[in-house]
C-alpha cells in the first residue's frame, strides 16, 4: 500500500484543497492519504475560523483518510518549525511514502536544490544573511536576498538565475515547500517530496472566485458578520464544496464560530498591559527592543488589529507579530519551545479522525510508529495532575490552547474548558 502525506490547515476547506488532494493522489499513485493538520491556532498566528474537529469532518468527506493534529507548539511557529514539526509526525508514522505540497513553482527539483543550499548553510551565505539583516529588514527577506546573491555568484552550480530565485522565494507556498524539503533532509527521511503547482488566487488574495483562497472566504464571512447578513451566502456556496458549506452552517448555527483574531483583543491587550517589558523578552522572536514597542503599542491600542499596526515595521512583519501575540496569549515562552525543539520535537501522534481506510492505517502505524498514538487524552493525562514528562507537557499546552479558543465561542455554554477530555476522534465509517 502506498501512503501519501499532506500538511495543511483547512481554514476552511475549499476547492483549491480538493484540487490539491486529487492531484496529489494522482501524482503519488497513493492508495491512502494521511493529513497533518493544525489545531485551534495556526501558522500565521491567527485562530482557526472553526475548531479542528469541524475541519476534520470537511477533510474526511473530501479524500483524506486519517488526520493527525500538529501540536500547537509547532502549529504557531515560523515556517521552519511548523514544517519540521509536521514532517517529524509524518516520518514517525513509519508508513508514509510521499509528501505532496502545493507551490507556486510546481517544480520539486529546483526547490530541492535551494533547500539543500539552505541546509548546507555555507559560511558565505550566513554572512550575506547577517549583512542584510543589519540593514533592518526581516529575516525571511534577508535570507531570500542572500540566496539570490549567492546563486548569482555561483551561477554554474544552479539551474536558475538570481532573479528567478528571488521570485521563487517571494511566494509563500514555495517558502513552505522549501522548509518541508529542509526538514526531510534534516531528518534523513525516506519520504519522497512531490509538488503540485498551485492554482487559483494567491495565498493572501481577498478576491472571491471559483478557486478562491481561504483568506478570501474568511473575509467574506467576516464582512457578512459585520453587516449582520447570512454568513454562508450564495457567493461563498459557489466557491466551496457542499460539505464545507454544510459543516460551516452547522457550526455557525450552533454558535461555535466564526472565530477571528478580533475575538481575542481584550485577552491579549490585558496580558501585555499587565506584563513588564522585561517579562515580554522571554517570548520567541522578541529581540532588538521589540518588547518596548509592544508594550507602548498595547497602551495605545484598543483592538488587536490596531495593536498589530502600531507594532508592524519593515523588520517585524505582521505575521511575525501575530505569532508573537499568540505566544503571549497561550503562554508559550522561548524556554518551553526550546525544550521541545532540543528533545525531538512533537512527542505524540494525536488522532483527530479517520474513515475505513484510516482505520487500517492506524493498525499499520501502531506496528511501525516511533511515537505513541493518542486517541483519548484521558489515557495519557488527567485534569487534576501536573505534567511529569515531555509528552504530558506538550499535551497540556494543546489542552490549554483549546480552553482559550473556546472562550471565543458565541455559545456561552460551549465556553467551558477541557473539551479535549470528552471529545473523541471523528469516525467517518460507511
Amino acid at each position: 500500500m502506498k501512503i501519501l502525506g499532506i500538511i495543511t490547515e483547512y481554514n476552511p476547506f475549499h476547492q483549491g484543497h480538493q484540487f490539491h488532494i486529487n492531484k496529489s493522489l494522482e501524482k503519488s499513485n497513493a492508495d491512502a492519504c494521511i493529513c497533518i493538520m493544525s489545531g485551534p491556532f495556526l501558522q500565521r498566528g491567527e485562530p482557526a475560523i472553526v475548531n479542528q474537529w469541524a475541519r476534520t469532518k470537511m477533510a474526511l468527506n473530501s479524500g483524506v483518510d486519517l488526520l493527525i493534529q500538529l501540536p500547537v507548539t509547532y502549529s504557531v511557529r515560523s515556517a521552519e518549525h511548523f514544517a519540521l514539526g509536521a514532517i517529524k509526525l509524518l516520518n514517525s508514522t513509519g508508513i508514509v511514502d510521499s509528501l505532496c505540497f502545493g507551490s507556486e513553482l510546481g517544480i520539486s527539483k529546483i526547490l530541492r536544490d535551494i533547500a539543500k543550499l539552505i541546509s548546507d548553510r555555507p559560511k558565505e551565505l550566513d554572512l550575506k544573511i547577517k549583512k542584510n539583516m543589519d540593514q533592518g529588514i526581516s529575516y525571511p527577506a534577508a535570507r531570500s536576498k542572500a540566496i539570490s546573491e549567492y546563486i548569482e555568484i555561483n551561477s554554474n552550480k544552479f539551474e536558475i538565475s538570481a532573479s528567478q530565485a528571488m521570485n521563487i522565494l517571494n511566494n509563500p507556498n514555495n517558502i513552505l515547500g522549501l522548509e518541508y524539503m529542509k526538514a526531510l533532509i534534516k531528518l534523513k527521511s525516506p519520504i519522497t517530496p512531490l509538488t503540485i503547482q498551485r492554482k487559483g488566487s494567491q495565498y493572501h488574495s481577498k478576491k472571491l472566485n471559483q478557486l478562491a483562497s481561504a483568506s478570501a472566504i474568511r473575509e467574506e464571512i467576516r464582512i457578512n458578520q459585520i453587516n449582520n447578513s447570512i454568513l454562508i451566502n450564495d457567493k461563498i456556496r459557489e466557491v466551496i464544496p457542499t460539505i464545507t458549506s454544510q459543516i460551516l452552517i452547522d457550526q455557525f448555527e450552533n454558535k461555535l464560530g466564526p472565530i477571528f483574531y478580533d475575538n481575542f483583543s481584550t485577552q491579549i491587550l490585558t496580558l501585555i498591559r499587565r506584563t513588564s517589558s522585561e517579562e515580554l523578552k522571554k517570548y520567541e522572536n522578541i529581540i532588538g527592543g521589540l518588547e518596548n514597542r509592544i508594550k507602548e503599542a498595547a497602551n495605545k491600542a484598543t483592538s488587536i488589529q490596531e495593536l498589530i499596526d502600531l507594532i508592524n515595521t519593515k523588520r517585524f512583519t505582521k505575521t511575525r507579530i501575530q505569532r508573537i501575540l499568540t505566544h503571549i496569549l497561550l503562554g508559550l515562552d522561548q524556554k518551553t519551545l526550546n525544550n521541545f525543539d532540543q528533545n525531538g520535537g512533537p512527542q505524540y501522534l494525536r488522532i483527530l479522525g479517520f474513515n475505513n481506510k484510516g482505520r487500517d492505517l492506524l493498525k499499520l502505524i501502531k506496528e511501525n510508529s516511533t511515537l505513541p498514538l493518542i486517541t483519548k487524552v484521558a489515557n495519557h493525562f488527567r485534569t487534576n495532575q501536573n505534567p511529569n514528562n515531555l509528552l504530558q507537557e506538550m499535551l497540556n499546552i494543546d489542552i490549554k490552547a483549546n480552553n482559550i479558543y473556546a472562550l471565543a465561542y458565541p455559545n456561552k455554554q460551549k465556553k467551558q474548558g477541557n473539551i479535549d477530555f470528552f471529545t473523541n476522534p471523528i469516525i467517518n465509517i460507511e
